[in-house]
């Protein structure tokens, strides 16, 4: 995708940001670009990389973070932007419409990559291994034979379904629309239709959900055993209540669109 929208190769970015993510993606960028990087939070940057305030000249592309901090400050964005060239391009995950809007006044073409449609589908893949993962270390039992219990039927369910199935669990998906349950159905699992959740979470010892509203409301959470885990994977504002979730007796695992 970069390559689309920067041109050849050899071409010059600067990366904002140092989180882990940024760093591995300042790395992996440098096997094929001159890279500089702003914002490394201990002053260390990976082989290859650049710090920013060795860039000379004007960059073709500013690559922002994943997510894009929504509190992004306008003075700190428009100094970014001033070291990219007139009709460059900037690229960042989740962009906020206000970073949106600054870039774009200021004469630059805006990628979000995770809109598309590429980035979507692979990402699902490491939101659902991360949350295995979590589920392995937290739950007193094997996966294999788990009943595990997935709300919604898009791509990280369908990553999380594929998975759970692979290791053995005994996997449900409620969905609302015919066409996700046929395609649970399809992978083999158990498919329900969302209304008859009161009924099913009693069952369940790892409940997963994918659904961006707020499906798991208090009087479902107190439905749900004491020693069973939610997670919620779903992008704000996420699908679980937020009363006492004690008394719900679960244990609430929030990332809310990927697994960090």
């Amino acid at each position: 995708m970069l390559s689309e929208k920067t041109g050849a190769a050899g071409r010059t970015l600067l990366l904002a940001g140092g989180g882990l993510r940024q760093l591995y993606t300042a790395a992996a960028l440098a096997e094929k670009y001159r890279v500089y990087l702003a914002g490394a939070e201990d002053g260390t940057l990976p082989a290859g990389v650049t710090d920013a305030a060795a860039l000379k000249g004007a960059a073709d592309a500013l690559v922002l973070p994943m997510p894009v901090p929504p509190d992004t400050e306008a003075g700190q964005l428009s100094a970014l932007l001033e070291r990219l060239k007139p009709g460059g391009c900037v690229l960042g995950g989740r962009i906020p419409q206000a970073v949106r809007g600054i870039a774009e006044k200021a004469g630059f073409s805006v990628c979000d990559y995770a809109a598309e449609e590429s980035f979507i589908l692979r990402n699902a893949v490491p939101t659902a291994e991360g949350a295995i993962s979590i589920a392995m270390q937290a739950l007193p039992e094997t996966v294999s034979g788990m009943r595990c219990l997935i709300l919604g039927g898009g791509r990280v369910s369908a990553a999380l379904q594929t998975r759970l199935s692979a290791l053995g669990a005994e996997v449900t998906a409620a969905a609302r629309s015919r066409a996700d349950r046929a395609r649970a159905e399809a992978r083999g699992v158990r498919a329900v239709p969302l209304a008859q959740l009161d009924e099913l979470l009693p069952a369940y010892s790892l409940i997963i959900n994918t659904i961006p509203a707020l499906i798991l409301t208090e009087p479902l959470l107190a439905e749900i055993r004491r020693d069973a885990l939610v997670m919620d994977l779903a992008s704000k504002p996420g699908g679980v209540g937020v009363g006492d979730r004690n008394r719900a007796g679960t244990d609430c695992t929030e990332k809310n669109g990927s697994i960090q």
